[in-house]
């Protein structure tokens, strides 16, 4: 009972967000410029969440342009597998994760993943039981292997409608990579290239022993805390991912009463949340952190944002990526990312990058209540900042701004 009431605040909305700030690296912490500061940025984010879409760059690449200065579209991911800082894997979504990480992972990659991905494993057992072993064959013979190389090779080029997939080759590389057997090596325009992965991950990484489930499970709990700063106990479902029945079963409450983990109830929220268990002196620590008094572009799959109920609720932002939606459907556009000032969103943006005439295409902007207009100074130079991270020459302001 002691442990459970030290580890339990209470504290305000400005608080909370103060904090908030400060797990995820966006206030309080001064990066190095260009390819220093990713490393290190990298290390304390602990995963970034990959996403293919180009528009201003891609979610990783936006991740780390609100953090480290210097940095441009395609730096991040080629930094990853040319010095083997990490590697690609599920963690809630599909992740760079540092490489020191990887032996916990073995855990997760042992049970097969989530169940749809065992399910999936088995159609292609069912429906082509050779592909996996002609994949992984070619892969051994071949070195790095993509399934184009793939198809090339005649490799397991059976009909096989599947996730991102039409080739029971495609399948069979996912499953394998699934399963940690391969490992992406590379990418090539964005397009993985698999290898064994006692070829990728380093030796000494590699040969550590893989943690129980129990262990695993504690693992991942702690880190999706600090990847997140405040994860609510309740809802926010996709923010559980791998962590749900973990969850049920009563795991993050054990972890508060042993002190590893944190709850904290804020002003005016209903579910509480957990933290890290020095939350309370990391807040204190960024109560007298100064202020970058700079407007920064979020990424629209930051780990600040990847809650979403939780932050209507703690900043008063709500926020949806729309690029899934039909054209009619969208509120405010294709790819729209929030302006981040202080501890307020004031306001957000949908934009487009011409690589050909390297012009940044302010498409629409629009103020958040109480948020600054696109005339202020600080959202006119944060814009001057993100065309230096595109390496674009002009921007093209919307009609009406």
């Amino acid at each position: 009972m002691g442990a459970d009431r030290v580890n339990c605040l209470n504290w305000s909305q400005d608080e909370a967000r103060l904090y908030q700030l400060a797990a995820v690296g966006l206030h309080g912490v001064d990066y190095p410029d260009g390819e220093e500061g990713i490393r290190a940025a990298f290390s304390d984010l602990r995963a970034v969440q990959l996403d293919p879409l180009p528009i201003l760059g891609r979610n990783h690449d936006l991740v780390f342009q609100s953090r480290v200065d210097g940095t441009h579209p395609g730096t991040f991911l080629d930094l990853v597998h040319r010095e083997r800082l990490g590697f690609e894997y599920w963690d809630k979504m599909l992740c760079a994760i540092p490489i020191e990480e990887f032996p916990h992972f073995r855990a997760l990659m042992d049970a097969g993943g989530e169940r749809w991905e065992r399910l999936r494993e088995e159609r292609l057992d069912r429906d082509h039981p050779e592909a996996k072993g002609a994949v992984l064959e070619a892969v051994r013979e071949n070195g790095p292997l993509s399934t184009a190389e793939l198809k090339k090779l005649s490799v397991a080029q059976g009909a096989h409608r599947g996730w991102k997939t039409t080739q029971a080759a495609g399948a069979a590389l996912e499953v394998l990579w699934n399963r940690g057997l391969l490992s992406v090596s590379h990418r090539v325009h964005y397009r993985r290239y698999f290898d064994l992965t006692e070829r990728v991950i380093p030796q000494s990484i590699v040969s550590q022993a893989t943690p129980s489930w129990e262990e695993f499970l504690r693992h991942m709990l702690r880190k999706r805390v600090d990847m997140v700063g405040l994860l609510p106990a309740g809802g926010a479902a996709e923010t559980w991912m791998t962590l749900r029945q973990a969850r049920a079963d009563g795991l993050p409450e054990r972890m508060v009463e042993e002190g590893e983990l944190a709850r904290v109830r804020v002003d005016g929220v209903r579910t509480p949340f957990y933290a890290r268990p020095d939350a309370a002196k990391l807040l204190r620590a960024s109560e007298k952190a100064a202020w970058d008094d700079r407007a920064k572009v979020i990424a629209p799959l930051d780990p600040l944002l990847w809650c979403r109920d939780a932050l209507a609720k703690v900043w008063g932002f709500s926020y949806a990526w729309e690029v899934y939606k039909k054209p009619a459907q969208r509120t405010y556009g294709y790819y729209v990312l929030p302006v981040l000032h202080r501890d307020r969103f004031v306001g957000r943006f949908d934009g487009r990058y011409d690589a050909k005439t390297k012009t940044l295409q302010v498409l629409g902007y629009w103020k958040e209540p109480g948020g600054l207009p696109l005339r202020h100074r600080v959202v006119r130079d944060a814009f001057g900042r993100f065309l230096d991270y595109l390496g674009g020459k002009r921007i093209a302001w919307p009609r009406r701004a």
